[in-house]
C-alpha cells in the first residue's frame, strides 16, 4: 500500500471512528479500543502510537461531557466504574491513560478539605531524664521509650477519614497503637529478654548511672553482629511464633488481648501472630530517621503538586523516588511504613501511585517481597 493510500484509509477510519464513537460511554470506548488492536487489519492503517492518539482524542471527548463529580467518584475509586472487565495488567494501562486524560478536567473539581497536619509531636523532647532503680527499670524505659516515638512518628492523621474513608488504617500507624505495643513489650517481651544470659551479663559487666540509656541505645543503633540487645531481641521474636509470646513470665496470659479493646476503640484489625515480623522490626527503626523521612516526603509532594513558584516545582516522579530511595536506605519495613503513611495523608499517593512506586522498587514479584514485603503486603489486602 502506498503511503497516500494508506494516509486516505487512515483518515476515513479515523471519520468513522470519530462517528461510531459518539455518545459512547468510557467503558465502551474501551472495549471498542480493545477490539480494534486485536483486529490484524489494522495494522495495515495505523500504528500503535497513532491509534493511541486517535483513542485519547475520543476518549478526551467522552470524557468532556461526563458530569465533573461523576468523574471525580470514578477517580476516587481508580477509574474502575469505567473500566470494562479483562486482563488486569490491560485495565491497569487504562487507569494510567484515564489518569493522564483527565488531569485538565479533575482539576475544575470542588477540592476535597484537607486538613493540613503537622510533622508528629516528638513525645520524649523535654522529658524528664530516665529514672530508676535497677537495671531492669533502665533498660525498659529505654527500650520502651525508643519504640514509642518510632511508631508516634508513622501515625497517620486525620485526614484519612477524608481521603480514604473506606480504606482502614493499619495497626502500625494507628492513633493510639504505640501505647498497646509499649504495654506489649513491658509485660511480656522485655522480661523475657532480661531473663536471658547475655543481658544478664550486660547487666553486671559495668555500673549503670545516669548515662546509661544512652549506651544502650547506642549498642541498638551500632547493630552488627554479636550485639548482646539484638541478638536476644531476634532469638526472642523468632522463638515466639512456637513458644508464644511471654510464656516464660506470663503463663495463663493472652498478649494479643493487649490489643483487642483498642483495636476496635480505633476501628482497625488487631495484629495477630502472622505480624510478629512487623512487630519484631520496629525496634531497628530510628525515630530520628523517620521524622526526617517524613518530613522530606511531605516538602517535596507540596513542591511536585502544589509549588508555589516555577522555581520551587519540584521534577515530575520526586516524591515517588524520594519514597524508593528511603524504602531501600531506611531499615527493614520502615520506608514500607513511611509510604502507607502518604497513601493516607497525600492525596495523589493514591492506589495508582502505590503500584507504580512498587514497580519501580522492583521489576519482579519476587524482588517487590524481598524489599518492601509491607508495602506489597498492604497493596494486595487493600479492598476493590
Amino acid at each position: 500500500m502506498t503511503d497516500a493510500k494508506r494516509k486516505a484509509k487512515f483518515e476515513s477510519k479515523v471519520a468513522e471512528l470519530l462517528a461510531v464513537t459518539s455518545g459512547l460511554s468510557v467503558m465502551h470506548i474501551f472495549m471498542l479500543r480493545r477490539m480494534t488492536q486485536a483486529d490484524p487489519e489494522t495494522s495495515s492503517w495505523a500504528n500503535e502510537r497513532e491509534l493511541g492518539v486517535v483513542f485519547d482524542t475520543i476518549l478526551d471527548r467522552a470524557i468532556a461531557g461526563m458530569d465533573v463529580d461523576e468523574l471525580g467518584a470514578a477517580a476516587d475509586r481508580h477509574f474502575d466504574p469505567l473500566l470494562p472487565p479483562g486482563d488486569e495488567e490491560i485495565r491497569d494501562k487504562e487507569r494510567w491513560q484515564l489518569f493522564d486524560v483527565t488531569k485538565k478536567y479533575l482539576g475544575r473539581r470542588k477540592p476535597v478539605e484537607v486538613v493540613e497536619t503537622p510533622p508528629p509531636v516528638d513525645e520524649d523532647a523535654g522529658e524528664e531524664p530516665i529514672a530508676f532503680d535497677n537495671f531492669n527499670q533502665l533498660f525498659d524505659e529505654t527500650i520502651a521509650r525508643y519504640t514509642r516515638r518510632s511508631l508516634l512518628s508513622l501515625v497517620v492523621g486525620p485526614n484519612h477519614g477524608t481521603l480514604r474513608p473506606h480504606i482502614p488504617v493499619p495497626f502500625i500507624s494507628a492513633p493510639g497503637f504505640a501505647a498497646r505495643y509499649e504495654e506489649l513489650l513491658r509485660r511480656f517481651v522485655l522480661p523475657d529478654i532480661r531473663a536471658t544470659k547475655r543481658i544478664k551479663e550486660l547487666k553486671d559487666s559495668r555500673h549503670w548511672d545516669e548515662t546509661g540509656s544512652n549506651r544502650l541505645l547506642g549498642m541498638i543503633q551500632a547493630g552488627g553482629s554479636s550485639n548482646p540487645i539484638l541478638d536476644t531481641w531476634d532469638a526472642r521474636w523468632a522463638a515466639y511464633r512456637s513458644e508464644g509470646i511471654g510464656t516464660k513470665h506470663k503463663k495463663g496470659e493472652n498478649p494479643w488481648d493487649v490489643f483487642v479493646e483498642a483495636a476496635k476503640a480505633g476501628n482497625y484489625e488487631p495484629p495477630t501472630i502472622k505480624d510478629i515480623p512487623l512487630l519484631h522490626s520496629v525496634v531497628r527503626w530510628e525515630p530520628e530517621s523517620l521524622l526526617e523521612a517524613w518530613r522530606e516526603v511531605a516538602l517535596l509532594y507540596q513542591q511536585e503538586f502544589h509549588a508555589k513558584t516555577r522555581h520551587e516545582q519540584a521534577r515530575e516522579g520526586a516524591v515517588r523516588d524520594c519514597i524508593v530511595r528511603h524504602i531501600r536506605e531506611l531499615p527493614k519495613r520502615a520506608g514500607d511504613m513511611v509510604a502507607i503513611k502518604a497513601f493516607f495523608e497525600l492525596p495523589k499517593c493514591d492506589r495508582l501511585f502505590l503500584r507504580k512506586l512498587m514497580q519501580t522498587v522492583g521489576g519482579t514479584d519476587v524482588e517487590r517481597n524481598r524489599i518492601a514485603p509491607g508495602l506489597v503486603q498492604f497493596y494486595n489486602n487493600l479492598p476493590p
